[in-house]
């Protein structure tokens, strides 16, 4: 028997558009996170911007990466209707500098979600 306090929430899904789009569907495509990368100094960033902070070049592309890295920072919402991207750890269980994989669920043609899961 299920419990009666437990709901289910379908989870929203956005519609990205210009470099975010273009950051989805990337994802979409190849089922891989990707980052930014400056083409004239090949400064890598997140998230996408239209010109590079370190030359200001407006030339880019969107590189696929491992996605494995450690915790840089979080926040917590106390008010959310999002549970976030945090899949296997409860927030209060994160630390700065814990090891994550970070990967992706496509869901649709023009978005995927980006988890986070502490390893």
């Amino acid at each position: 028997m299920s419990d009666p306090q437990q709901k289910s929430f379908k989870k929203y899904i956005p519609n990205p558009e210009g470099l975010n789009l273009e950051l989805h569907l990337k994802a979409v495509e190849t089922g891989l996170l990707h980052i930014q990368r400056c083409l004239s100094c090949d400064k890598a960033r997140q998230p996408p911007r239209y010109y590079c902070s370190a030359c200001f070049s407006s030339e880019y592309e969107f590189v696929p990466v491992s996605g494995e890295g450690f915790m840089y920072s979080f926040a917590i919402n106390h008010f959310t209707v999002d549970r976030a991207w945090l899949r296997n750890a409860e927030p209060e269980d994160v630390n700065l500098g814990d090891p994550v994989l970070v990967s992706v669920e496509p869901r649709g043609e023009e978005f995927a979600f980006i988890w986070v899961d502490k390893i």
